[in-house]
């Protein structure tokens, strides 16, 4: 092929490109004036620009009939600074002219105006910012947070148990974003965002960039929705929320159980399929009596016992599960029931079963066992 150059020809520039630069100053004092506009409202928004204007033009009208005849305006800076000065503290030197002057007493007038409005500008911004805020329109400025996707029922559950913990956990910034008009809770630790979680807009807007745990519930609060379309809405937010944060720990709620293999195509950590869950507790329940409630009271908080996941101590590796579970029992009140080890388990192990590098206990207790003060010559091999 034979180049532009070589041709003799000159490159054209692409007359797109140049009408796009010149258009970047206009476009962005536009979208600044707009947004100052949602910010503050017409009402106010009109008033400041009105306000700069004929500061502007009293700070030019007093540079053009002073300058040459008063040594105090040797610059235009100087009666910018002139009458920025007499806005806020009083006049540093009189004007000298008669159209000086008269200006001079024009900017005196306005002065408390402009106090006025400034004062109204704050409280409009101040207003706007928790009006927004309980609305949802705002961002989430947080990190390694909880996001909770949709809403039901559920969702206040989940923020109860998780303040209910009584650890560090409890402490935990919430998230919660959900298309709703206002706030579903009032937790003081939980912030709202009001959006669509399928959208990658409202997710960064809920931070999940920054976020360290994702639930995703099933959204009831649509009008009409049926099952198939909030399994089909949560495999879509669950997509997103793995495009956008791939190390976000992600537990998913899945209403139909037929649908779980198109979650199994997802790299969610947890998928809980409610519907599956709840039958099969009611049929275990309807025969070994009882087990609903020793299920209610190891999964919620604060009272009875809970499941804590922790690693074993230092020279436990090589221990067997039965003496691990003796030492357990006997110093801390624990009771391991499953072994965990990079994201396979074992539930009820054997008592031969011989502890790794690495594993994890999941134990039943009452408050989160110090299992690292534990030492391994104390405890039987």
């Amino acid at each position: 092929m034979i180049s532009t150059a070589a041709r003799g020809r000159t490159p054209v520039k692409s007359p797109g490109k140049r009408k796009r630069k010149r258009r970047i100053g206009p476009h962005l004092l536009i979208r600044t004036l707009r947004k100052i506009q949602r910010i503050l409202g017409p009402a106010v928004s009109a008033a400041l620009v009105i306000l700069v204007v004929l500061f502007w033009s009293a700070t030019a009208l007093l540079y053009l009939a002073e300058h040459g005849r008063n040594p105090e305006f040797d610059t235009f800076w100087a009666a910018v600074r002139w009458v920025f000065l007499t806005v806020f503290q009083g006049s540093p030197w009189d004007a000298q002219t008669l159209i000086g002057k008269f200006t001079a007493y024009g900017v005196e007038v306005l002065k408390p105006v402009s106090i006025a409005v400034l004062t109204a500008a704050l409280t409009s911004y101040l207003f706007q910012l928790i009006v927004r805020r309980g609305s949802g329109m705002g961002r989430a400025h947080v990190k390694n947070h909880i996001v909770i996707c949709g809403w039901s029922s559920k969702g206040a559950e989940i923020i109860g148990e998780i303040r209910g913990r009584g650890d560090e956990e409890s402490e935990r910034q919430v998230v919660v974003l959900a298309q709703l008009e206002s706030s579903p809770t009032k937790d003081e630790l939980t912030t709202f965002i009001s959006g669509n979680p399928t959208e990658t807009h409202d997710l960064k807007r809920a931070g999940i960039e920054r976020a360290g745990v994702a639930i995703v519930l099933a959204d009831n609060s649509y009008a009409d929705i049926d099952v198939e379309e909030m399994d089909s809405r949560t495999l879509l937010t669950t997509l997103a929320i793995e495009s956008l944060n791939p190390d976000c720990y992600t537990c998913v709620e899945v209403v139909h159980s037929a649908n779980r293999e198109h979650f199994n195509r997802t790299t969610a950590d947890e998928l809980v399929v409610s519907g599956h869950l709840t039958g099969a507790l009611l049929a275990h329940s309807a025969v070994t009596r009882g087990l609903s409630k020793v299920v209610d009271d190891l999964l919620t908080f604060p009272a009875g016992d809970e499941f804590y996941w922790v690693n074993i101590p230092p020279g436990w590796a090589g221990m067997k599960f039965y003496d691990a579970l003796t030492q357990l029992k006997l110093r801390l009140d624990c009771l391991p029931v499953a072994i965990g080890h990079d994201g396979s388990y074992t539930t009820n192990p054997s008592a031969d079963h011989v502890l790794g590098e690495g594993d994890r206990l999941l134990v039943i207790a009452k408050t989160e066992p110090r299992i690292d003060d534990l030492k391994s010559e104390e405890s039987p091999r």
